[in-house]
């Protein structure tokens, strides 16, 4: 990314790419089974409740001179929607490379919009919080959460639980949350 790119992003996304980090998951296009455009922007009851995604790395790495292992890899990103459009969200990435340890925390409240099959997350009230490598390098902010759009649908994976599917705007991200169990 240049230096003008890095710029025009948020801090939250400047602390990504400064990390290379993005939060996607390879994953499959299946075809919605909503509804939500005759609802008129209302939350459909298929997508009230809470949604989890989660992914920890298989990969850990070890201290060669204490055998300590570090903590894993992982992101995960878990939302609750109400029936009135409110939704609460928690976002955390967490990236470990010996005696690195890399972070960010984020967590939102604010209003969902339903239009078709667009859901849209807009954030009221942010917090953020972060570290790269060490406790010297941290990241702190208010507010800082944008406004984020999602083709959505619905389906049931192999074990016949709902998934939902989230695409981003631009087609190259998508995401399965379950429900939490």
């Amino acid at each position: 990314m240049t230096n003008q790119q890095l710029s025009s992003l948020s801090k939250t996304a400047r602390l990504f790419a400064a990390l290379g980090l993005t939060l996607s998951a390879s994953l499959f296009v299946y075809p919605s089974t909503s509804q939500a455009g005759k609802n008129g922007g209302a939350i459909p009851a298929e997508l009230q409740g809470e949604w989890l995604y989660g992914r920890i790395s298989s990969i850990q790495y070890q201290d060669q001179n204490t055998g300590q292992s570090a903590a894993p890899n992982g992101s995960s990103d878990r939302f609750q929607l109400a029936a009135n459009g409110n939704y609460q969200r928690q976002r955390l990435i967490q990236i470990n490379t010996y005696n690195c340890a890399s972070n960010l925390f984020i967590q939102e409240t604010g209003k969902v919009s339903v239009e078709d099959q667009q859901l849209t997350f807009q954030p009221t009230e942010s917090t953020s919080k972060g570290q790269i490598c060490n406790t010297g390098r941290t990241y702190s902010g208010r507010n800082t959460a944008k406004p984020e759009t999602y083709a959505w649908s619905i389906d049931k994976n192999e074990y016949g639980q709902e998934v939902l599917l989230l695409q981003t705007s631009d087609g190259k991200g998508q995401a399965h949350y379950g429900r939490p169990q």
